[in-house]
C-alpha cells in the first residue's frame, strides 16, 4: 500500500516538474513562430514573443540543468534555443560601437540621425517630473547632441500658447522640416515631424496613413538622396482602467471575474493593435518600393512592437538592417512606462547606408529614450550611377 502511494507521489512530482519545463519549450517554439505567422492568422505566438527574454533565460537554465544530468531532454531545450538564436541576437548585443566625438565623425563626412518619442514635450505635464521645464531640457539635449536629422514622434507645437518648437530649432540650424498634422479648429500641430539640416526635396505621408502614423522626407545630402521615414505605429491604447488592472496583479484579489474581464480587455486591445501595426507597416513598405523612391532609406521611430514580433521580422525580410543589432550594446530598452521595458523604438537602414555607431540615451524627459546613429552613405548603387 505504501509502495503504491509512493509511486503515485513520484508521478505527481514528475508531472509538476515536467509541465513547467514543457511550457517553456512550447513557449520558445511559439516565440519562433511569432516572427513567421501573420497576427491575423494566429495571434497567440505574439504573446509568447513578449515573454521571450524570460523564456530564453529559463530555457537556458533548463538546458544546462539537464545537460549536467546527462538527460536526453537537454537536446530538446538546445533545439528550442537554437531555433530562437536570431531572436536572442536581436535583443542582446555585446559588440557595441559608441558614438565618437563630434569633431571626429563630422570630419569623416558622416551624418547623425536622432529618433525620439517626446511625449508632446510634456505639454500637459502628465509626466509631473519637472513641470514646465521638459521642453527646454529636450531642446538643450538636442543642441548638445547636434544631430543632422531629427525625427520626433508625438510632436506638439502651439505658437498661440507660447509653445514654439520650430523657431528654436531654426536658430539651431534645422532649416528644413516636414509638416505635422494640424488639429482641426484647435490651432496646434501634432504628430510625427522630421527636422533636417539638409534640404528636403520631397516630403509627405504614406497613402492611407495619417501624419501621426508615418511621414517621410527625401533629403539632398551632397550628391546623394536619402529617404527618411518617421513612424509611430498603432499602440495598444491601454487606458487608466487597464493600468489599474495591471497594477492590481501585484496585490492579488479573490475575485476571479476581475481577472477574467481585465485580461480579456487587454488581450483584445493587444490583438487589434498587432493587426493594425502589420497593416501600417505594409503600407509603408509599398510606399518605399516606388519608382521615384531613393534606394538609400532610413526607417525610424516608435514601432510599438518588440524585436520578437512579425512586424520587426517583416522589416528584416524586406532588407532593413537594425542599427542596434549592427552597433548597439546591451538590451537597448527604449520604453520606460508602467509596463515591462522593451525595445520598441528603432533606427533601421536599407541600401548603401553603413551604420558606424548606435546609442540609446538614458534621458528621462519622456516615457521613451532617444536613439541616435552615426551613418555613412557609401558608394552609389548601380541603378543610381
Amino acid at each position: 500500500m505504501k509502495s503504491k502511494k509512493k509511486k503515485s507521489g513520484n508521478h505527481i512530482l514528475k508531472l509538476l516538474v515536467f509541465l513547467p519545463a514543457a511550457l517553456v519549450g512550447v513557449g520558445l517554439i511559439l516565440s519562433f513562430l511569432a516572427c513567421h505567422l501573420k497576427p491575423a492568422t494566429f495571434f497567440v505566438p505574439s504573446l509568447f514573443g513578449l515573454a521571450f527574454p524570460v523564456l530564453f533565460l529559463v530555457g537556458t537554465i533548463l538546458f544546462l540543468f539537464n545537460l549536467c544530468l546527462l538527460r536526453k531532454r537537454s537536446l530538446f531545450f538546445l533545439a528550442c534555443l537554437l531555433l530562437n538564436w536570431n531572436n536572442f541576437q536581436n535583443i542582446v548585443q555585446f559588440k557595441g560601437e559608441r558614438e565618437p566625438s563630434t569633431r571626429e565623425w563630422k570630419k569623416e563626412g558622416r551624418i547623425k540621425l536622432m529618433s525620439y518619442n517626446v511625449q508632446m514635450f510634456d505639454f500637459y505635464q502628465i509626466a509631473d517630473k519637472r513641470p514646465g521645464k521638459i521642453k527646454d531640457e529636450i531642446m538643450a539635449f538636442v543642441n548638445q547632441q547636434e544631430p543632422d536629422i531629427l525625427c520626433f514622434q508625438e510632436y506638439y507645437e502651439s505658437k498661440g500658447k507660447g509653445f514654439d518648437i520650430t523657431s528654436v530649432l531654426r536658430r539651431a540650424g534645422y532649416l528644413y522640416s516636414t509638416n505635422p498634422e494640424l488639429s482641426s479648429g484647435r490651432g496646434f500641430l501634432y504628430g510625427n515631424r522630421i527636422y533636417s539640416k539638409y534640404p528636403i526635396l520631397r516630403e509627405g505621408s504614406v497613402p492611407d496613413l495619417s501624419r501621426f502614423d508615418a511621414v517621410y522626407a527625401d533629403l539632398k545630402i551632397g550628391k546623394d538622396t536619402l529617404r527618411v521615414y518617421n513612424l509611430h505605429l498603432q499602440s495598444n491604447r491601454f487606458d487608466r482602467t487597464d493600468q489599474e488592472f495591471f497594477s492590481s496583479l501585484a496585490s492579488p484579489v479573490a475575485d476571479a471575474e476581475h481577472y477574467k474581464q481585465g485580461a480579456s480587455r487587454m488581450l483584445q486591445k493587444m490583438k487589434e493593435a498587432t493587426r493594425q501595426r502589420f497593416y501600417q507597416i505594409q503600407q509603408v513598405m509599398l510606399s518605399s518600393e516606388g519608382d521615384r523612391v531613393p534606394s538609400r532609406q532610413i526607417l525610424c521611430g516608435d514601432l510599438n512592437d518588440q524585436p520578437v514580433s512579425y512586424v520587426y521580422a517583416y522589416l528584416k525580410r524586406k532588407g532593413f538592417l537594425d542599427a542596434f543589432v549592427e552597433k548597439g550594446q546591451g538590451l537597448g530598452q527604449t520604453y520606460e512606462g508602467l509596463y515591462p521595458s522593451y525595445r520598441i523604438d528603432y533606427i533601421l537602414s536599407k541600401g548603401d547606408v553603413a551604420v558606424q555607431s548606435f546609442d540609446t540615451w538614458k534621458a528621462d524627459y519622456s516615457d521613451h529614450r532617444p536613439l541616435s546613429a552615426i551613418l555613412q552613405l557609401s558608394a552609389p548603387s548601380a541603378e543610381e550611377k
